[in-house]
């Protein structure tokens, strides 16, 4: 069975098209092994500044407009159902935070991860509010107690784990690993299930 590790950050409108695509390697037979990492750590670490510091944005007018461009398109052509969010952008670090602790521990949290992502990109629900996550932690029939310790915990892991992804070529999300191989971009999906025919 092909191993698939998919790099991601709910802040990303490319993270969570990848999210709503996966069938175009489960489908195939793949097991994807789903890695929280911070979008604004690997800006950061791109241009030697600490992982938590404020970050910088690394776009110029003529491509943040492009980009801007390009999600609409996306959603378009995939047929994505999408709301902008609100906040725009999203904050999504203490949901990034509760994944990176529970993938750390070994829970199971699939439940919570399409909560979140839907949460964001669907229903234009703030996902820093504690009652939200505790919303989705339950609607995913996960218990976890959050609290500040818990919260930098898992804030602390996901900056680990960010730079350990950065040492390994990890520049951006969603990005997919399979046998070594590194395929940046939701639009890239369809090139690797190609290559797990």
């Amino acid at each position: 069975m092909p191993q698939i590790d998919l790099f991601y950050d709910y802040r990303s409108p490319f993270a969570y098209f990848a999210a709503q695509r996966t069938s175009l390697f489960t489908d195939l037979g793949a097991d994807i092994s789903w890695q929280p990492v911070s979008i604004n750590a690997l800006i950061n670490l791109q241009v030697d500044r600490a992982p938590t510091a404020d970050v910088l944005d690394p776009l110029c007018p003529a491509k943040r407009a492009h980009f801007m461009a390009d999600i609409f398109r996306l959603i378009e052509f995939w047929k994505i159902p999408f709301a902008p969010p609100a906040p725009t952008p999203p904050v999504c670090e203490t949901a990034m935070a509760i994944s990176a602790l529970l993938e750390s521990k070994g829970i199971k949290h699939a439940a919570f991860r399409n909560c979140i992502f839907e949460a964001v990109w669907q229903q234009q629900r703030d996902v820093e509010n504690m009652e939200v996550l505790r919303n989705c932690l339950e609607e995913s029939d996960l218990e976890i107690e959050l609290n500040e310790q818990s919260i930098r915990e898992g804030k602390d892991i996901l900056v680990k784990k960010t730079e350990l992804a950065y040492s390994q070529g990890i520049f951006g999300v969603p990005t997919f690993v399979c046998e070594g191989e590194l395929y940046f971009g939701a639009d890239r999906m369809e090139l690797l299930s190609s290559r797990l025919l």
